[in-house]
């Protein structure tokens, strides 16, 4: 079993490392419904920092289980650090990065009681993104300092100290790229051992299997480009490593319609057949609705869990007393239908925010 597990977590680093950079352009700034998804994750983590730190005056270390290309430690650095507090030839280009998104404003109590900003994954490839992402809004000079990047396994976490307090986050269905369900079980292993002992929170944001039909297929269909031609989708005529293919444009959830054109380019970025039309088998299809399991004609593979699955998990490895698991629904209806999350609250930390996000 082990042996498999780690079979399949080299297969995707290198999966990971050479989409990387596609993956960044496409997908961190790109499809509509994800970038929604990732705004909710955003503010509900600045609800808990902010709770965490003003209201029970405690300090923070976050850490990003599966950081990928840095997004979470861009998001807090510019909200937490103030400008002249770095060199000079710094300080402008913070202040340009800050004025980008209403999110990186600084935020004074985040600045006063964020103490650091981690983060681990097994792409070198999307780790050097995150550096050179966090060097060109002037945040280089704390890297290593109060910003850290480790490559590494989300399954071998370090036991963190109980100060400051240990936040852990999985964030955007990391969990559904990680190895399966072999891995996914190991991910709340490995989370749950490092902050059981001192007290500390771990988060784990994932879509529901129960939303593959109404999000998952049209989210894929748009973005194959970065990952690779869903296997729901014929035919199959260009689906190889010498064509890219790119969506004409974004469906959205919801979107009923069984067919998506695409313009087919070559390696060199050449068009070499334009509004080609894929159509989903309805065969494909419904092995992905009834699985969760997404597949694409590259070695991409993801992960849908149903509720059901996470909660087993839940239940099985983290205790009982100290474990939520919340609709994502419930807290913001509009940008976060199809999420999940499992909290392990091991300090009893977040028992007022619970209470109020699961009316």
């Amino acid at each position: 079993m082990l042996q498999d597990l780690n079979q399949v977590y080299e297969r995707d680093r290198a999966v990971w490392n050479s989409c990387a950079r596609t993956y960044e352009e496409q997908i961190v700034g790109g499809h509509p419904d994800v970038t929604a998804y990732e705004e909710f994750e955003e503010d509900l983590l600045d609800r808990i920092l902010l709770h965490l730190i003003r209201d029970r005056k405690t300090k923070v270390r976050l850490y990003d289980v599966g950081c990928g290309s840095g997004r979470l430690h861009l998001r807090y650095a510019l909200k937490s650090v103030l400008p002249a507090s770095l060199p000079y030839e710094e300080r402008s280009r913070i202040r340009s990065a800050q004025r980008v998104k209403a999110g990186y404003v600084f935020d004074s109590v985040l600045s006063h009681g964020l103490e650091s900003i981690g983060g681990v994954d097994f792409s070198a490839e999307m780790l050097e993104l995150a550096r050179r992402k966090l060097r060109r809004a002037g945040l280089g000079t704390l890297l290593g300092n109060r910003l850290f990047l480790d490559q590494g396994s989300a399954f071998d976490l370090p036991l963190f100290s109980p100060y400051p307090l240990p936040f852990l986050v999985t964030v955007c269905n990391s969990i559904g790229v990680m190895q399966g369900p072999k891995g996914a079980e190991a991910l709340f292993r490995s989370m749950c051992r490092a902050v059981e002992g001192s007290g500390g929170i771990a988060l784990i944001s994932s879509y529901r299997k129960e939303a593959i039909q109404s999000f998952a297929l049209s989210n894929y269909e748009s973005t194959m480009n970065v990952c690779g031609q869903p296997r729901w989708l014929r035919p199959d005529s260009y689906a190889d490593a010498r064509h890219i293919l790119v969506p004409q444009a974004y469906k959205r959830a919801y979107d009923p319609s069984g067919e998506i054109l695409v313009d087919v380019f070559n390696r060199k970025g050449q068009l070499l057949h334009p509004a080609v039309a894929l159509r989903r088998d309805p065969s494909a299809v419904d092995y992905a609705i009834r699985t969760g399991h997404i597949r694409t004609y590259s070695d991409y593979e993801s992960y849908w869990y149903s509720w059901d699955q996470i909660q087993a998990w839940m239940d099985t490895l983290w205790p009982k007393d100290r474990a939520y698991h919340l609709e994502g629904c419930k807290i913001d209806s509009l940008r976060a239908g199809p999420v999940q999350l499992a909290v392990l609250d091991a300090g009893n930390h977040l028992k007022d925010l619970v209470q109020r996000w699961s009316v």
